[in-house]
Order: structure tokens, then sequence, then C-alpha cells
């Protein structure tokens, strides 16, 4: 890739199509984590001819993932994350900043936490957001559904939620431009932090192996559900709904990587023999299950997009969803799937499903043919314009 030398603002302005170079703030180099749509987003920008430097911590590190990126031009700046409780992060902003500094880009792309942004907005260059939702609550992910809390455990959890508002509202009322993944989420943004959102722009799609092989047929029904094993992506919610069919049989294949021990094992105990866990699958073992499966159904209180639901898509699977956040958006009800506003109704359309196979298939094609709209390479040029339009604000 040719070198691009760092450009001035009105350079940029006398040409809206000059190559960049763009700093992405991430923290975690892993295409099997949340920071999956950042890292796909900035691999697409390099292939458009733009200089990427992909700022992350040295944890949690793929290096199937980093090979990738580096195979596409993209340079990696690794940190050491500073171990000190709390504030060990804010430390890390420190050095950050510096390797800002002694390598500037003509704009920061930002997608993680307060320290990073914080460390880019002190060099002053313009800052654009990938906004993908707030999601409070996090201490409750150590809690089993439905467990009572003590009465500092409720005062620790406003406390935490204080702090995640506070964090997001300053990196959402100081970044130059926002975009949102969803309507749902501009919407959730502009009502919370009280600033208007710039655009909307929905991810890409990861489409994992197409497998040719017919498989073996099986007896009864086989639902899947994909995401990480944790209380808000709502995997009980699913069981208890399929706990209430008696006919035709239902297996439930649940997948997803960094489980929450405690939930796992209510999730076991919930599902029984007709429930199969998957832990850390691989992109072929992934690809096995979404061929093996009937259909999709997912119960995510935060899905603000919702890319298992595409990738099942691929597969020719419809979904049915929880109406959770931008579930609407995402499913089209009647069409590539079913929307549930209750948990009558999340039964109601699994057994529907269930007992019909072609009107599984008849969704199925619909879904498909959604999801293909839904590329990287579509998601990436709409962030290009995005881009242009912030630094020539």
């Amino acid at each position: 890739m040719k070198k691009i030398t760092h450009s001035t603002s009105s350079e940029l302005r006398q040409n809206k199509t000059k190559a960049l170079k763009i700093g992405v703030l991430t923290e975690i180099i892993n295409y099997h984590s949340g920071a999956r749509a950042p890292l796909m987003i900035a691999k697409h920008l390099a292939l458009l001819g733009h200089t990427i430097t992909i700022y992350a911590y040295d944890v949690l590190l793929d290096q199937s993932t980093f090979k990738d990126l580096k195979q596409k031009g993209i340079q990696l700046v690794l940190l050491k994350r500073n171990k000190t409780p709390l504030l060990g992060k804010f430390f890390s902003g420190f050095p950050l900043y510096k390797l800002i500094k002694t390598n500037p880009s003509d704009v920061m792309w930002y997608s993680g936490t307060l320290p990073f942004f914080l460390a880019a907005y002190a060099t002053r260059i313009p800052i654009i957001r990938m906004y993908q939702g707030t999601q409070f609550d996090a201490l409750l992910e150590n809690k089993l559904p439905k467990e009572n809390l003590s009465l500092k455990e409720k005062l620790l959890n406003k406390i935490a939620n204080l702090y995640i508002y506070t964090n997001d509202f300053i990196a959402f009322r100081l970044c130059k431009s926002i975009v949102a993944i969803s309507k749902f989420a501009a919407n959730e943004g502009e009502t919370l932090y009280k600033r208007k959102v710039d655009s909307i722009i929905y991810h890409g799609t990861s489409f994992l192996p197409d497998i040719k092989k017919s498989l073996k047929k099986k007896n009864g029904i086989t639902i899947i559900s994909i995401s990480r094993l944790t209380p808000y992506k709502g995997f009980h919610l699913i069981l208890e709904s399929v706990k209430n069919i008696t006919t035709p049989k239902i297996t439930t294949v649940i997948a997803g990587s960094q489980p929450k021990n405690r939930y796992l094992q209510y999730l076991k105990r919930l599902g029984g023999k007709n429930l199969k866990l998957i832990i850390d699958p691989s992109d072929y073992e992934l690809a096995l299950l979404y061929k093996s499966a009937d259909f999709c159904v997912t119960a995510d209180r935060y899905l603000y997009f919702g890319l298992s639901i595409f990738e099942a898509a691929f597969y020719n699977l419809p979904t049915v969803v929880y109406n959770f956040a931008a579930a609407s958006e995402v499913v089209d009800h009647g069409k590539t799937g079913f929307v549930a506003n209750t948990h009558d109704e999340l039964t109601k359309y699994v057994q529907k499903l269930a007992k019909n196979p072609r009107l599984i298939k008849k969704l199925g094609i619909h879904a498909r043919k959604k999801a293909l709209l839904f590329t990287w390479d579509t998601c990436a040029k709409e962030w290009e314009k995005a881009i242009y339009k912030t630094i020539n604000k």
C-alpha cells in the first residue's frame, strides 16, 4: 500500500476523495468478540485505500485476527493494560496519547472506553464515534436471572450505572461526529445524551463458510442461538419458552464465548437433556451448527444490531426474536422471521415455525436475501462518507 503523508484540513476540504490516515480506537484484536465490527470496518477502509492504524490492548489478542489485519496493510499498535484497580485503564491513556501524537492521523475513529477517547481528544484530532448503545446493569451479569439483590448490591449497581452513563456522556458530547448502528441506537443516544446523531450506518455481516455437503437428517426440530454466554443475552428466556412446547420435540443449541460459569450451570439445569451447549466454537463449527439447525431464536436485551441473526440467515434460517432494542429493524415480522413482544408470543412463534417446515423454508429464503444486503464493503463505504463529512465540518 502506498504510504500516505499526514494531510492538512484545507487539503482534505479541497479533495473529498483523498486517501486518509485513520486512527482506529478499539480495545481488543479479536474477531470473536464485540470488537469484530470496528476491526472489519477498519479492514475494509484499508481496502478502499486509506492508511489505517489500530490502537488496542495486548490482552485477549487473537493471533489469527492479528495476522489477517497485518496482511491487509494495517498497522497495529498494542498497549500494555495497566492492572491498577479502577484507574488502570486511565493510566494506560498516557502512553496512548504519546503514540497518537508521534504518528498523528487525519481523523480518529472511536469505539471503546473513555480512557482511549480522552487520550485521542487531548491530541485535538477530530474524532468520529461509532455508537453501539449503552449497556447498563453490568454488575448484574454476575447474578442469575430473578436472583434477589441485597441493598448493598442495588446501591453498587446504581453507582456503576452512573459511572457508565458519565463515561458515555463525555464521549458522546465531545466527539465531533456520532454514527449510530441502528435507528434504535440513534434514538437511545439522542434521548440519553441530548445530542443529535449525525448518521446511522448498519454493520455488515461476516458470512461463515458455505458448507455444501448434506448433513444427516435428524429427528425433531433444532433451534440455535449464538452469542456471549451472559445473562443479558436472554438464553434462559428461550429455554423457558421451549419447555412449554411438547410437540414437536425441540433441541436447543446454544453456542458462544466468554461464559459466566454460574449462568452456564443455570442454563444446563433449565435446558436439561434437550440442550446442547458449545463453548468457543470455530468458524467451521459454527457453520456446521447453522447448517444443522432449522431456525434461530434470540432474546438479547441489548440487540442494537444482531450479527448472529444475519449469519443464520446466510444459511436460510429465519429468526424468532424477542422485541428488545432494534429487533424489529433486523427481523421483518412475518417475512424473515417473527418479532415476539411477550414471553407467550415467543413460545407461540417458536411452535408455529417448529410445526411448519414449509414456512421455515419460505421465511428463510427472504432472510437470506436481506442478509446479503449487509456487507462490510458497503458498510465501510458509508463510513468513508461519514469520515469525510466529519473532517469537513
